[in-house]
């Protein structure tokens, strides 16, 4: 049985999955670090939107997410916070880091994926990111995603 989140009015649920990849396809999340901190930003963002993220997983050359709670803000305005928050956090601070990969004003492509996650196929889409990445990690000799941070909720 589902639990609902609830206020004094409405009660329900809203759900995100949703796809960002980097400018020019660039596999820049290889680079733990930069994977990590890009990880580390879109949850600070995510807590300023007032949004859950309850999934989050790399492969080389993008990350999906499963947010949650987005009741009270816009996919639009979720994407240009998340992706906006990141770039300039990344450009700003860690631009060492990208130089090999990326340059000018640009981290993030223009475009992403999204999809509206309903109550049946939410935890499909959880385990699809917590799990599905693995393909795009072989043969690159376990650099896949290790972290002290847990994602899931």
């Amino acid at each position: 049985m589902n639990t609902y989140k609830s206020n004094a009015h409405s009660i329900g649920e809203a759900n995100w999955h949703l796809q960002f990849t980097p400018a020019y396809r660039r596999p820049i999340f290889r680079d733990p670090i930069v994977r990590e901190l890009t990880i580390a930003y879109l949850f600070e963002a995510a807590a300023e939107l007032g949004v859950h993220i309850g999934a989050m997983e790399c492969g080389p050359d993008h990350i999906h997410l499963f947010v949650q709670e987005t009741r009270k803000v816009s996919i639009i305005a979720a994407v240009q916070k998340l992706k906006g928050y990141t770039s300039k956090k990344m450009r700003e601070a860690h631009q060492p880091l990208l130089r090999e990969w990326l340059w000018g004003e640009k981290f993030w492509s223009a475009g992403y994926f999204y999809q509206t996650v309903g109550t049946i196929t939410a935890a499909s889409v959880k385990e699809y990111i917590l799990k599905g990445q693995e393909k795009h990690w072989k043969g690159s000799h376990d650099i896949r995603q290790k972290t002290l941070f847990n994602y899931t909720a």
